[in-house]
């Protein structure tokens, strides 16, 4: 069963909110696969959750090199895989050694390259742009961490029928917790 959630922001802020408030909710060994086309706000919902993980350091899309580590509450590594054409090339960049060291949270633009390689559990980001500034972002967690993710995050009131409503900022993941990591 996939558990999803789906929501509809209106500018760039909510979006980042929402990577905010997403950030705040993981644990170290979180993967999470971004699809999208490009413009799509993929690299926006990782800056909130950047900040949801108390990362100070600028978030920009590291298309040119492919992974970026960011020092955080929790590590950040952000895989860009728009340049990357073929998957022998994501198996040479040793993307194993993110996903099961379980030392920080792995976030994936362009995931859609790498499907096959991802683990059975991961939470997976679909971003639409329906208009110049509203996305469209559904989350489907594939994996029990990642439903009761989403599950906290329906019933905090941080959604309104009406669309996205931020109602502030607050953390589940402190380090050293006892919560279950996924995996």
């Amino acid at each position: 069963m996939v558990t999803a959630l789906s929501i509809v922001t209106k500018k760039y802020e909510e979006t980042q909110k929402l990577g905010e408030e997403l950030g705040c909710r993981l644990s170290p060994g979180s993967i999470l696969a971004l699809t999208g086309e490009l413009g799509s706000g993929k690299t926006t919902l990782v800056q909130g959750i950047g900040k949801g993980l108390g990362i100070q350091s600028l978030i920009k899309s590291p298309s040119f090199v492919i992974i970026h580590e960011y020092s955080g509450s929790v590590p950040l590594y952000h895989f860009d895989l728009y340049r990357i054409a073929h998957p022998e090339e994501i198996i040479s960049l040793g993307y194993q050694d993110y996903f099961y060291q379980k030392k920080g949270i792995v976030v994936i633009e362009w995931a859609e390259k790498m499907e096959d390689l991802l683990p059975a559990e991961y939470l997976k980001i679909e971003l639409e742009i329906v208009d110049l500034f509203k996305r469209r972002i559904a989350l489907r967690a594939y994996g029990s961490f990642y439903r009761r993710v989403i599950e906290k995050m329906k019933k905090g009131g941080y959604f309104v029928a009406s669309g996205y409503r931020y109602l502030g900022k607050k953390r589940d993941f402190v380090p050293g917790n006892q919560r279950k990591s996924p995996g």
